[in-house]
């Protein structure tokens, strides 16, 4: 008895050891499926690279370009006809205000002035004798004829002499009039055709930047392809592919030999075998053309094809940058641009002083109706008084009378020194030649520009801007301008004056903008580049630019999910800069974006996100 309960207890200690031994197999065999799955998938899943998107502070900038330009640009001219004895600076020197810049001869106006202070000092003689004499003796009869031929002959002189400077004036505004109009249409029509110019070849740049960025970025693409290598789906493509075949070989291999068998012993056409061997030729060729291209795919793209590629890229390089010199090119003829349209403004300037002298005919004009008039009166007196007429007592007519001949000799005195005075040309403000047009001996002309003065003190930055951009700026605005002349350096200024009238060729709007201080560092005309400042958000949800996909006008990003799988979401994007963009809904700090690799994903695809380092 004992002994059958101990076989039935060993029996059962063995039969337990079994079992524990068939199921921890089965559990092993589990642990490996389930292993050789996870590497599986592990291998199929495109390497990613990813961000969290966070909270900063968001800049939006305008880029502009424009000239430097003073805020007073001031045209010094003459207003008399004359002779150049003296120039008081040169081109760069600075002068104060009120300096001597220009004198013309004034031996002639000096004369005119002496000749009318001594008719002032006679007409107020006279004036001061009718008022204090009660009775004029008849005696004095052949005196005042003397001196009243003596006035007439001075005023009959000066009459002549008016009349001269009269012609010579009127042909002196005509021609530069006509000189200025001249000036104003050639001006003209080189601004146009340089904004013709600069039309053509903006469009040409604009056209060449994107084609070759376009080349730049496929050949990026491809290059980036060929040294990756094969994805990992096409390898396991290419692996079935040859397991298959090398199926297919080893039975057609077995249909051959059973085909030969039968053929031997009698049971089989000599047609059927025939057939087997093509089929076994056909499978072999197959696995050599399946193996063929697994290895291949193995080895990855060839090294010719990588150099091929490296040389493409290298070629949209080379093409982006003459691209990019071109555009110097547009700048040059933007600068000439705004210097035909200074030329042009210079030019207006000059005909409207032109014309503005033709004005002073009426002054002329007006001199010599007034000389005529004495001169009839004078005649008058004269010939009362060779006929011995002349009151013995003075009345309070005569004292009136008296009185106006002062006052018309008064006036022309002032008219004679005013002129004089027009001989001395000075400085308007403080400032720097900028050109000078005249030297000693020149003969100048009303209208004529003989130098041009550049006020001391803050400078402006010009811009033209579309109309969208326009819309952007406000009075204020900070800007930052690098200038050509000044490497490395940045000029701090804002915005000054927004004018909300487009230009009609153009329809660009223009701003101006302040930069304080700047004209110890650069000079008026010099081309600069600006940066302005149009918005600011100070707390910001951003992501890298290159995380956002646009595809038919909706902009999306590719989130990772329980860190294995992306799922594609749209998003709401609000301001972009070249490395940010501001995400206003779609994803949260807590959301994991993909970076890189974004031209293998799709909405379901498995990832595995690389360290970076």
């Amino acid at each position: 008895m004992k002994g059958s309960v101990r076989f039935v207890a060993i029996g059962i200690v063995l039969l337990l050891a079994g079992a524990f031994v068939y199921v921890s197999r089965r559990q092993q065999a589990q642990l490996r499926a389930n292993l050789a799955r996870a590497r599986e998938e592990l291998r199929a899943a495109v390497p990613v690279e990813v961000v969290r998107p966070f909270r900063r502070e968001l800049t939006e900038t305008i880029q502009v370009m424009g000239t430097i330009k003073a805020l007073q640009d001031v045209t010094i001219g003459s207003e008399l006809v004359g002779r150049v004895v003296f120039v008081g600076a040169r081109e760069g020197d600075f002068v104060k205000a009120g300096q001597v810049l220009l004198l013309l001869d004034d031996s002639a106006l000096r004369a005119q002035v002496d000749q009318a202070r001594a008719a002032y000092l006679q007409a107020l003689t006279r004036y001061e004798q009718v008022k204090a004499a009660i009775q004029i003796p008849s005696t004095q009869a052949d005196t005042e004829v003397e001196q009243a031929l003596a006035q007439l002959e001075q005023l009959q002189t000066r009459l002549k002499q008016l009349k001269t400077s009269r012609e010579l004036t009127y042909r002196e505004t005509d021609l530069t009039v006509q000189q200025a109009e001249a000036l104003v249409e050639t001006a003209r029509h080189r601004v146009q055709e340089l904004e013709r110019q600069y039309e053509i070849l903006d469009e040409q740049l604009r056209n060449q930047l994107q084609q070759a960025e376009a080349e730049k970025r496929a050949a990026e693409l491809t290059l980036k392809k060929l040294r990756e290598g094969a994805r990992p789906q096409e390898k396991e493509q290419a692996r079935q592919q040859l397991l298959a075949a090398e199926a297919n070989l080893r039975n057609a291999t077995l249909n051959y030999e059973r085909a030969q068998k039968l053929y031997e012993q009698g049971a089989m056409a000599k047609a059927q075998l025939d057939e087997a061997q093509r089929l076994l030729e056909t499978a072999k060729a197959a696995y050599e053309s399946a193996k063929a291209a697994y290895d291949l795919v193995l080895e990855g793209a060839r090294a010719e094809d990588i150099a091929v590629a490296e040389e493409r890229l290298r070629q949209a390089e080379a093409n982006l940058r003459n691209a990019q010199a071109v555009q110097k090119q547009r700048d040059i003829l933007h600068s000439q641009l705004e210097s035909a349209r200074a030329q042009l403004r210079q030019a207006e300037v000059q005909l409207e002083l032109a014309k503005a002298a033709q004005l002073r005919r009426s002054i002329i004009e007006r001199d010599i109706d007034a000389l005529q008039a004495q001169i009839k009166q004078l005649q008058a007196t004269l010939k009362l008084a060779k006929a011995g007429q002349v009151r013995k007592f003075t009345s309070a007519k005569d004292v009136e009378l008296a009185r106006i001949q002062v006052e018309q000799a008064k006036a022309m005195l002032d008219n004679a020194l005013a002129m004089l005075r027009k001989t001395v040309i000075t400085a308007p403000v403080s400032g720097y030649i900028a050109s000078k047009n005249v030297e000693v001996g020149n003969t100048v002309s009303p209208g004529v520009p003989l130098m041009r003065l550049v006020a001391a003190g803050a400078v402006e930055f010009e811009v033209n801007l579309s109309e969208s951009d326009f819309a952007k700026v406000k009075d204020g605005q900070p800007v930052f301008v690098k200038v050509e002349t000044l490497p490395g350096r940045i000029l701090k200024g804002f915005v000054s004056k927004l004018v909300p009238v487009a230009e009609v060729a153009s329809r660009q709007f223009k701003i101006k903008v302040i930069l304080p201080g700047a004209d110890r560092l650069v000079k008026p005309g010099a081309f600069a580049r600006g940066e302005i400042i149009v918005n600011r958000i100070p707390d910001a949800l951003v992501v890298p630019r290159e995380c956002l996909v646009e595809w038919q006008g909706r902009i999306s990003v590719f989130v990772v999910a329980d860190g294995k799988v992306a799922r594609q979401r749209p998003v709401k994007v609000g301001v972009r800069t070249d490395r940010w963009a501001q995400i206003l809904e779609g994803v949260t700090e807590n959301d994991t974006v993909v970076r890189s690799g974004l031209e293998r994903l799709s909405d379901g695809t498995p990832v595995r996100i690389m360290e970076v380092e």
